[in-house]
């Protein structure tokens, strides 16, 4: 097989790049994993203490992360302990609860004063300071920001004044949200001093909805690739066995989900970056319609393919997140507008009569067995919850749409995007490997071509779009494998890829959620596809799926030990 993003291991042994203090959350200086001792410790831009300044270390305010922890040795968890002046259910906490299990669950210990916003909040920081060192999910933690939200937002429910399902909820953002007055890398040593003056639209809407942002997440540099490598933060690293890959892009969201550091968080998606992790950290994404979510304030990896949406352990989970991101939006030119939708509405209402595709050829091509199996059986559940599982043919999806073609289009689109800027840089070295490599790759892509490809793009959409005349949705897996080893081949991820693109391109949205486990306990995905504008229909297959098996209630043995 063509390699097509020389997508490798990038970890070296390099000087650990300094840290940011407004504060701390007391990470520990501790070796990142002892399988992989080449593995540089993550760099976190802490901007995040409770109670701690500049001015109480006595010092300037760029220090290594050494000098740093050497000076607040047993600090940051003892910061963290609850002090809750002024919020609702004041007072220490003496209980000893496991963290909230899901969203809904989270909202109503809220609101019965079981604990408050405040509480929640200090409960998940002291989970990434349990686990931060181990995952590397977070390239800035905004300790004290959260705080203050939760805070204000512990004010509103004691005045009465309730935002809705996620009021008081914490969650995380991947690093390419522009989020004002915090810096955003987009995962590069090119940006890492980046410090947006206005927040993404998708970061406004969810602060309206009543999230508490906890954070900035590890991803692959400029959403370059799936590996969740990255040669200037360090490898993010996955839960579920600390020596694979997490995914990518959006791998510190999806780490950092199914390790319990948060209930949920945003992601992009180009040509898989949401359902990637996703698949590989046994938790749920969603691939929304092209234009129904804003990317003003995203950094781009391709216009024409970009998407942003959420990740988060349940279904019920996601819709409740997707709710908050959806909605027209005047600034970003490819915005869709759309009437007014309710995601939670239909998630139980079942799958009886719809009618599941299977593409021949396609759905189990090239597919590890162990995942073959895990699909197989999950659309014989899909069958007896009462849906009509039949066979349907894509021809294009083996000519035209063949993700190697439509991964040119990609390459090209990011050299534009990116190119003029980093031809202009003197330093190559802030660009990591991949970056580089792509970029010389889009090179290569000639205008002809691209403009060739938009133009039959149109064409192709409503040739694909033809099969839903026929079903409601497809099933194929979200990847053919399990989470290989973060020292796998660029080739074994290009692999992962055949499943993505083809439905980035057509502009349809899907969703990917836990379907099994193979011989050795990793996780396994299944996508689901429908056709435009219909989110609610794969929440509600998705939700049947999950509601009839066990698979997404797992815990990763690398997993937050919390308690309220």
């Amino acid at each position: 097989m063509k390699l097509l993003s020389n997508e490798k291991p990038t970890t070296t042994k390099k000087s650990i790049p300094e840290i940011h203090v407004v504060g701390t959350v007391g990470l520990e200086d501790q070796p990142l994993l002892a399988a992989h001792p080449e593995s540089v410790m993550p760099s976190v831009d802490v901007d995040a203490s409770t109670h701690l300044s500049v001015d109480d270390l006595r010092g300037p305010a760029l220090l290594h992360r050494r000098t740093v922890l050497a000076g607040l040795a047993g600090a940051g968890t003892a910061l963290l302990a609850p002090q809750l002046t002024g919020c609702a259910g004041a007072g220490v906490a003496t209980r000893s609860a496991t963290l909230p299990g899901s969203i809904a669950e989270a909202a109503r210990g809220l609101r019965a004063r079981s604990y408050s916003c405040e509480e929640l909040t200090r409960a998940y920081l002291r989970a990434i300071d349990e686990l931060q060192p181990r995952l590397n999910a977070f390239i800035t933690v905004t300790g004290q920001q959260a705080l203050d939200q939760a805070r204000r937002l512990d004010a509103e429910l004691r005045a009465g004044k309730d935002r809705g399902p996620l009021h008081g909820i914490p969650i995380v953002h991947k690093d390419l949200y522009d989020t004002q007055g915090v810096r955003t890398t987009v995962g590069s040593e090119f940006f890492k001093d980046r410090i947006p003056n206005a927040d993404a639209t998708v970061v406004t809407r969810m602060a309206q909805a009543g999230v508490v942002s906890l954070g900035k997440t590890h991803m692959n540099e400029f959403a370059a690739g799936i590996s969740g490598t990255n040669a200037f933060f360090g490898d993010a690293h996955n839960p579920w066995d600390l020596a694979r890959s997490p995914g990518g892009s959006s791998s510190g969201t999806g780490a950092a989900i199914a390790a319990g550091l948060c209930l949920g968080g945003t992601g992009s998606d180009t040509g898989g970056s949401i359902r990637v992790p996703a698949s590989w950290n046994n938790i749920t994404g969603i691939r929304p319609t092209f234009g129904r979510v804003s990317l003003r304030g995203v950094y781009p990896r391709a216009y024409s393919l970009d998407v942003a949406g959420p990740l988060g352990r349940s279904v019920a989970d996601v819709a409740m997140l997707l709710q908050a991101m959806v909605g027209h939006d005047p600034a970003y030119k490819d915005s869709m507008k759309s009437p007014h939708e309710d995601f939670s509405r239909d998630l139980k209402a079942g799958v009886r009569g719809v009618r599941i595709g299977i593409i021949e050829n396609y759905t189990y091509r090239d597919v590890d067995a162990d995942v073959a199996r895990a699909v197989e059986e999950a659309n014989r559940t899909l069958a007896k919850l009462g849906a009509t599982v039949v066979p349907v043919r894509i021809p294009m999806l083996s000519g035209p749409l063949e993700y190697s073609a439509l991964f040119n289009i990609l390459l090209y689109e990011f050299n534009q995007i990116l190119g003029p800027e980093y031809r202009a840089t003197e330093n190559k070295k802030l660009f990591g490997p991949i970056v580089q490599g792509n970029i010389v790759r889009g090179e290569k892509v000639s205008r002809e071509f691209y403009d060739k490809a938009l133009a039959e793009r149109a064409q192709q959409k409503a040739q694909f779009r033809e099969v839903f005349k026929q079903v409601d949705a497809l099933v194929t897996p979200t990847l053919p494998t399990v989470a290989p080893l973060l020292s796998a081949s660029g080739e074994t991820y290009d692999r992962g890829r055949q499943f993505m693109l083809p439905f980035s391109w057509v502009g349809v949205p899907s969703i990917a959620v836990p379907c099994g486990f193979d011989g050795q306990g990793l996780p396994i995905g299944m996508q689901i596809v429908g056709d435009e504008m219909r989110e609610s229909l794969l929440l509600r297959i998705a939700a049947a799926y999950e509601s009839a098996t066990a698979f997404h209630s797992r815990r990763a043995p690398v997993h937050t030990t919390v308690v309220l």
